[in-house]
């Protein structure tokens, strides 16, 4: 019997059981970091979303920079576990990539024009 509840992610629970890993959910990487380390990084976002809802150009300047090291925290998740979130945040992956469009799957940074349509 697994030690991983996921009574409350179906999705997850879904996917689990749709690729024949039920009652393997601890051998699951869900993600590739401590638990101390994820609570460091949720702490580090809770600070940076206020900043960058901050006044301070240099506040919201240092949030949006600490974006792109949260979007690489993101890409260490488990695709299940991503699903589970997309699916929670209401999310598709083509969204989420408009959120990051200045980065590229390779890593390196990309920069788009914005198309603007004509009003």
């Amino acid at each position: 019997m697994s030690g991983i509840d996921l009574s409350k992610f179906q999705i997850s629970k879904g996917l689990v059981e749709d690729s024949g890993l039920k009652g393997k959910e601890d051998r699951i990487i869900w993600l590739r970091y401590s638990k101390e380390e994820v609570a460091e990084f949720l702490a580090e976002m809770h600070l940076m979303a206020k900043a960058g809802l901050s006044d301070s150009i240099s506040l919201r300047n240092r949030s949006k920079i600490a974006a792109n090291c949260y979007y690489e925290i993101a890409k260490s998740l488990h695709v299940f576990a991503k699903i589970q979130a997309w699916t929670e945040l209401g999310l598709s992956n083509d969204e989420t990539e408009i959120l990051f469009r200045h980065k590229s799957i390779f890593g390196r940074a990309k920069y788009e024009q914005l198309q603007i349509e004509n009003p």
